[in-house]
């Protein structure tokens, strides 16, 4: 029996058991284990990321107060400036005399976000739950520490329901485990609360029932790296072209993260054109003011499917992540959402713990619904409205729309957008300000 049992060992999922073990269900000597994570995966190397990962500063501090930022092996290269621009890029004489964006907005003192590498991430937050769980590599399946932290590996999920007795709890069927002859045998497992970090395409979203409204796929995303003349000044940048968005993202020295939205026919032309061709390609879709862009790494592509699931919770479950809310990539702020949940998520069980209630309790999944619904839902709206509205609209209609941005600019109201991308606006949690879950409760004074 474990209070909470968290499906997925991607980024959200090791983010969501170092937020949750930071809650005291530890200090429950009658569970077997407080948290339990199970993963598909034998190893994080099986499943290599090459992506980077934009992180608000909302966020960077979520991760610092967890230990997993100082974590990082390479520095998180700060966004100090983003700048935002419609149509294709001027050229000759006119890329002179035009200022190369509509919009743009810059941080104060501090970095308005950061972009990881998330390969990097992914091993910060590795070690970072293995010291809070007191695991070694040489644990083994089932690996139960001193902080009630289990870890099952290569397990794969069959089955799940919720007991008739009333409590809430669910029941899950699962089968493998690291280290099990036979990885076709079933095991069970019971919990108070299963909390789905599996991804877009949630299993456990399905088995629960939880309907998923998802848009026509018709754009497929090019990741890889470019690096650039001139320095980026650390600057994010996003151009809306009649074809979809172009954004580039600051890393070290003069190299950028790239994330190109195409027509899915587009795309695979531009993965299969030789280097010079598509090195032509970005030029041109980018404009001259980092001069030539030159391609390091890998091309990679991820059909584009963004979806939402109106409801995020049913009896024994909570979706998180991806499985709650997958949206376009062109605002970087898809992990920021999974934070978000995780440190609200965090606030509500430590409530519930205090209270004497247990994690299965209805109000902790009404409140989850309720704390979460703005900013998932502005955020899906947001970025699919914004994606379908220059990639698809009329020319007239996102002329338009560029003009506004040009208008924008000058107007005071532009801070309202840079506080939303410092995050923490549309969501507030202990650990969004940097703060562990109850450490606003150990100085107070009764």
């Amino acid at each position: 029996m474990s209070e909470v049992v968290i499906i997925g060992g991607g980024l959200t999922g090791l983010m969501m058991a170092n937020a949750l073990s930071h809650t005291g269900l530890h200090s429950d000597k009658s569970l077997s284990g407080a948290i339990t994570l199970i993963d598909r995966a034998e190893s994080d190397a099986e499943m290599p990321d090459e992506r980077t990962t934009t992180i608000n500063a909302a966020g960077a501090r979520m991760l610092q107060a967890l230990g997993v930022w100082d974590r990082l092996a390479m520095p998180p290269s700060p966004i100090m400036r983003i700048e935002v621009a419609e149509g294709a890029p001027a050229t000759g004489l006119a890329a002179r005399q035009r200022r190369p964006h509509d919009l743009s907005w810059e941080a104060g003192d501090k970095p308005m976000g950061f972009v990881v590498e998330n390969a990097d991430l992914q091993a910060a937050l590795r070690s970072a739950l293995k010291d809070r769980a007191g695991l070694n590599d040489s644990s083994g399946d089932d690996a139960v520490n001193r902080s009630g932290i289990t870890e099952i590996r290569k397990a794969e999920v069959r089955a799940f329901t919720t007991q008739t007795d009333g409590t809430g709890r669910a029941n899950l069927t699962f089968a493998g485990g690291l280290n099990r002859d036979d990885q076709n045998r079933e095991r069970q497992i019971s919990a108070n609360l299963v909390v789905a970090c599996d991804g877009a395409r949630s299993l456990l979203a399905d088995l629960a029932g939880l309907p998923l409204r998802e848009e026509r796929q018709y754009q497929t995303a090019i990741v890889s790296t470019l690096r650039a003349e001139k320095h980026h000044g650390n600057t994010a940048y996003q151009r809306f072209l009649p074809t979809g968005p172009f954004a580039l993202m600051p890393l070290q020295g003069n190299d950028l993260s790239l994330v190109w939205t195409l027509p899915n026919a587009k795309a695979e032309a531009l993965i299969e054109a030789d280097i010079p061709t598509f090195e032509a390609a970005c030029f041109e879709a980018f404009g001259q003011q980092l001069g030539y862009l030159q391609l390091i790494g890998n091309r990679l592509s991820w059909p584009l499917h963004p979806a939402i699931r109106p409801q995020i919770t049913a009896p024994g479950l909570i979706l998180a992540g991806d499985a709650a809310h997958a949206i376009h990539p062109l605002a970087g702020q898809g992990y920021n959402l999974a934070l978000a949940d995780a440190a609200i998520l965090a606030d509500l069980l430590l409530a519930a713990k205090q209270r004497g209630l247990p994690a299965s309790h209805p109000s902790i999944r009404g409140e989850y619904e309720t704390r979460r619904k703005s900013e998932r839902l502005g955020m899906s709206f947001a970025t699919s409205g914004l994606n379908h509205l220059f990639a698809r609209a009329p020319s007239p209609v996102r002329r338009a729309a560029g003009a506004t941005f040009t208008l924008m600019d000058r107007l005071p109201m532009k801070s309202i957008f840079s506080d939303i991308a410092e995050g923490g606006q549309l969501a507030d949690a202990a650990l969004l300000r940097g703060e562990l879950p109850g450490d606003h409760l150990k100085n107070r004074k009764f």
